[in-house]
């Protein structure tokens, strides 16, 4: 009976330890500083309008949007908690998308600013893995 208890004990505190593992999981890729524009090439059969809410549509599926400019070719979204590949959101780990199309329309820039929760201070960060993620998902639909 003392080993079943003390078995499921172990079991439990090891559950625990997983659960804080999973929910502290760093963003794939993070690197502290600066995040870098990538560029997505807009291909010719899509006019201006068409290219600003096709790459809209897209990042408004997965997050909300903080300001949208179409005039100036500028969009940007809202801080949101990083939703990890399991499924869990991370309140560690926050990120935020920017596209801004160049003066010609035929590009369009697209940057992914990623802040972790480091001693109660958000850090300004980016992660190479959700960068080329953003940027390909924005490339595939204006292809």
């Amino acid at each position: 009976m003392k080993k079943t208890i003390k078995m499921l004990c172990s079991c439990v505190v090891a559950g625990m330890f997983v659960m804080v593992a999973l929910g502290c999981a760093p963003v794939k890729g993070w690197h502290k500083g600066q995040a870098e524009w990538m560029r997505v090439q807009i291909h010719e059969n899509f006019d201006y309008s068409q290219a600003f809410s096709t790459a809209l549509d897209l990042l408004t599926e997965k997050y909300e949007m903080e300001m949208i400019n179409k005039d100036g070719g500028y969009a940007r979204s809202a801080w949101n908690y990083y939703r990890q590949p399991n499924g869990l959101v991370s309140q560690k780990a926050r990120v935020r998308v920017t596209l801004k199309f160049n003066h010609d329309r035929t590009q369009l820039s697209v940057k992914t600013d990623v802040q972790r929760l480091i001693n109660g201070v958000w850090v300004d960060g980016y992660s190479d893995v959700l960068g080329r993620q953003t940027r390909d998902d924005i490339q595939g639909v204006l292809q």
